[in-house]
């Protein structure tokens, strides 16, 4: 399936650069760069008073608008940090990890589906070769932690470099509800200063300013990520079953 862009999440560099330029009439860069750092401080510092929560997260990656890969996953994070994530949907269906920071001989605990389809487990290393048949990033940049730690520090070094290009603070709608929408764009040396995308566009919940949708437009081949969060319970009140490679609920 082909998916066209025109207005919504996942937008080509020029199609960033005409949204943008038409907000900038209302306010200059500056003015724009100060309200978006005024989120992510929000978003921070609303974080830091999140002791743990449930999520589900669906992720979906496109080359040159074409839909490579989508999968839907729920995660259960407690700080200082402990994560269990089970695929529900996509290619890894039925995958569970647990990672608990300083147990297990520190190594992340995955059940998949073997190439015959027996379940295994397996322990690998955090930032592991077997991680990347889940994801390219680190476990330590799970969840909304991740998110909002890879866009304050991509639009801070930005900031201080001079290297942003573009970038609008507004309000939206997204799925009903009110949301700050932060779009930012790095100059094209960025990818030699070691910034994640080039281009975002993120949806922070107004009233919590924890991340609802964000996209990130890479460096190589027109590559997209889109994450987006749903049915998200803060301060849920996990223990420690829930982070257990033992739980009877888990198939460890």
């Amino acid at each position: 399936m082909k998916v066209v862009f025109v207005s919504s999440f996942l937008l080509a560099p020029v199609a960033f650069s005409k949204v943008t330029a038409a907000d900038e009439h209302l306010h200059d860069l500056p003015q724009h760069i100060q309200e978006a750092f005024g989120v992510l401080t929000k978003a921070q510092e609303n974080y830091n008073q999140v002791q743990d929560y449930t999520a589900e997260i669906y992720k979906e990656v496109f080359q040159n608008g074409e839909r490579q890969k989508e999968e839907r996953t729920i995660i259960k994070f407690q700080k200082p940090f402990k994560v269990y994530l089970k695929w529900i949907a996509g290619k890894n269906k039925g995958a569970e990890l647990l990672y608990v920071e300083g147990e297990n001989n520190n190594k992340i605990i995955v059940k998949k589906k073997g190439i015959i389809g027996i379940l295994g487990t397996m322990e690998m290393a955090p930032d592991g070769f077997w991680l990347r048949n889940f994801t390219k990033n680190s476990i330590k940049e799970a969840g909304f932690g991740g998110i909002i730690d890879k866009a304050w520090k991509q639009f801070k070094t930005a900031k201080e470099n001079n290297d942003i290009v573009s970038a609008t603070c507004s309000l939206a709608e997204l799925d009903g509800r009110p949301a700050h929408k932060v779009v930012l764009v790095v100059s094209p040396q960025g990818r030699d200063n070691g910034y994640y995308c080039r281009a975002a566009i993120q949806y922070f919940d107004a009233e919590s300013y924890l991340p609802i949708k964000s996209t990130f437009q890479l460096w190589d081949n027109d590559e997209v990520e889109v994450f987006t969060f749903d049915k998200v319970k803060l301060n849920a009140g996990l223990t420690a079953k829930d982070f257990d490679r033992g739980n009877k609920e888990y198939h460890f």
